[in-house]
């Protein structure tokens, strides 16, 4: 009974053992099939990276090659677009220059007309004086017109109709027809440029004078307003000396008295008083003196008779 015992109790760890060993053979198994997965997912996602990787290099190279087209066309584009430009620049400098000879043509017969027809003016004989025919209405009470000290004596010679001529002449000279005829699109454009430039030049011209009128009229009315003081100074009489230098205060404001001139230039440098100084002085200069007191000598006695002379002398000295 004890060997059956022990015999029974020797078998019991057999099944156990094999138990390990299935558990550790299909751990084994399971680790290699998952590491056979892992691999097998690896080698798919490479081979993906690299059809990737090669689809992106055959996109760059077409996209490389597609480049190099755009540039063989972007350089024959832009050699077609100078020579067009180059042929242009020609067109324009001969049409230029043939302007600019039509120009000098044009005013060297300008100035040999002009040249005609002023020694046809001195050839020809006769007074050198228009008499105007006027209605008794307008000579009574008409004063005589002056005449324009800036005109010159061939103008003063001119008749009312020769000025008339020559205005006209000028004008038709200045205004040029305009002719749109034959233009394209190009051309129109270049000519409204051109004619926007003349009329801004104009335009320019024009307000340059204005103001030169402006400055020349106000120069005017400031000398005629200092001659009117200067004048005005002498007929009273006085001894004001007005300072011809720049008065930026009268410059400012036209009403404003003209610039009293208080010492020469050579006082200014040689006398270092001040102005306060000065003041005083011509104060004190332009005092009345105080009338001279009196003294009232009462002859009470012989002392005082006596005395008098001697007080008188003092007041005297």
């Amino acid at each position: 009974m004890a060997d059956d015992e022990h015999a029974e109790g020797g078998e019991e760890p057999q099944p156990d053992t094999d138990e390990g060993k299935r558990i550790m053979e299909e751990r084994t198994r399971s680790k290699a099939e998952r590491q056979k997965e892992e691999l097998a997912e690896y080698e798919e996602s490479r081979r993906e990276e690299r059809e990737k990787e090669a689809a992106e290099i055959a996109a760059l190279r077409e996209k490389r090659i597609q480049r190099a087209k755009e540039r063989v066309e972007e350089e024959k584009k832009m050699a077609e677009l100078r020579a067009q430009e180059d042929i242009r620049r020609r067109t324009e400098e001969e049409e230029r220059r043939k302007k600019k000879t039509e120009e000098e043509t044009r005013k060297k017969e300008e100035r040999d007309q002009k040249k005609r027809e002023a020694e046809d003016r001195l050839s020809k004989k006769g007074p050198n004086f228009v008499i105007t025919k006027r209605s008794d209405a307008e000579k009574v009470g008409e004063k005589p017109q002056k005449l324009d000290s800036v005109m010159s004596k061939e103008e003063l010679q001119k008749s009312k109709e020769q000025l008339e001529e020559e205005k006209q002449a000028i004008l038709s000279q200045r205004i040029q027809p305009l002719k749109l005829d034959g233009m394209d699109g190009t051309k129109l454009q270049e000519k409204a440029k051109e004619l926007y430039e003349h009329m801004r030049r104009l335009v320019g011209d024009k307000y340059d004078l204005e103001q030169r009128f402006k400055r020349q009229q106000y120069d005017m009315i400031e000398l005629a307003e200092r001659a009117r003081q200067m004048n005005k100074g002498k007929k009273k009489g006085a001894t004001v000396m007005v300072d011809e230098s720049f008065d930026r205060l009268a410059d400012k404001f036209t009403s404003a008295p003209p610039k009293i001139q208080l010492c020469s230039k050579y006082e200014r440098h040689t006398d270092h008083r001040t102005y306060v100084e000065r003041k005083d002085l011509f104060k004190k200069l332009a005092e009345e003196p105080p009338p001279p007191e009196i003294q009232h000598v009462a002859g009470q006695g012989p002392q005082q008779e006596e005395s008098a002379p001697a007080a008188a002398e003092e007041a005297a000295e």
